[in-house]
């Protein structure tokens, strides 16, 4: 039996649109800033969700199965999720929130992405996107030396951006070191959500960091190719992890660009 971790944070208004979240590579459900976490809990029901062999979670890492466990993994959370909810997910949690809207099309409103990319590496009709013997490189490298591979992956989220020391320190002690987070780097490795953008309707709200150093902002047009009418991709100024660089800079901005998407759905 799959046992799913995550908390919920409830909103003060009755019955407040759901919100599910998923973090990126590295983190788990307590990873995302707090003043957002706050400001989000104004109007929405968030539900944070560790990923699969991350945080609490009990999943291990097997290179044969691991689509086939996160597919099996999302039908379980799904089943513990209120009748309609919206998802947002950084970097892999975006890939996650579209394989959980191919799943469940009836049952998402919507999806919000931060620095993803449908498919985080390259393929032969997706260039943008970074090299797969670059991620087989890192790869080994986690396999080999864990805590200083995750440091300095901290280092390439935080690339980019004005306050690039600050935000390195803060996601340096956000990055949960465990074995099972080989999981996480086969999906990069394999998943490639395009056919979800390409098959389903609902609205999207698809946001890129200009100076990103693992999602390359190049892709941005790419991804406008894909969305249908209601699916709109934005590229903002800022590192991979802008929701901290936001976070201590400019809340706001990134906050009222997704809270405005989003209003209107539940309106």
């Amino acid at each position: 039996m799959i046992s799913i971790s995550m908390q919920r944070r409830p909103c003060e208004q009755a019955e407040a649109p759901t919100l599910v979240m998923f973090h990126g590579w590295g983190y788990n459900k307590t990873a995302w800033p707090e003043s957002w976490l706050q400001a989000l809990a104004a109007n929405f029901d968030l539900w944070l969700v560790d990923l699969p062999g991350h945080g609490e979670d009990s999943c291990q890492d097997d290179t044969d199965a691991n689509l086939q466990i996160l597919d099996t993994w999302l039908q379980a959370l799904g089943a513990q999720l209120p009748s309609h909810y919206c998802l947002l997910g950084w970097s892999l949690g975006g890939q996650v929130a579209w394989r959980l809207a191919q799943l469940q099309p009836e049952r998402v409103i919507s999806v919000v992405t931060l620095a993803s990319n449908p498919s985080f590496v390259q393929r032969e009709d997706w260039p943008n996107a970074m090299s797969g013997s670059v991620l087989q490189q890192f790869t080994n490298a986690f396999s080999g030396a864990a805590n200083k591979t995750l440091q300095r992956f901290c280092a390439l989220q935080a690339q980019g951006s004005s306050q690039a020391s600050t935000i390195n320190k803060h996601l340096r002690t956000q990055v949960d070191c465990r074995a099972s987070l080989a999981m996480g780097l086969d999906w990069l490795a394999k998943l490639d959500t395009r056919a979800a953008w390409q098959s389903l309707s609902m609205p999207a709200l698809i946001l890129l960091a200009e100076e990103d150093a693992l999602v390359p902002v190049a892709v941005a047009d790419d991804l406008k190719q894909l969305a249908r009418p209601s699916q709109s991709v934005e590229t903002l100024p800022g590192c991979h992890a802008f929701a901290w660089q936001y976070g201590f800079t400019d809340q706001d901005l990134l906050l009222s660009r997704i809270g405005g998407f989003l209003e209107p759905l539940y309106v």
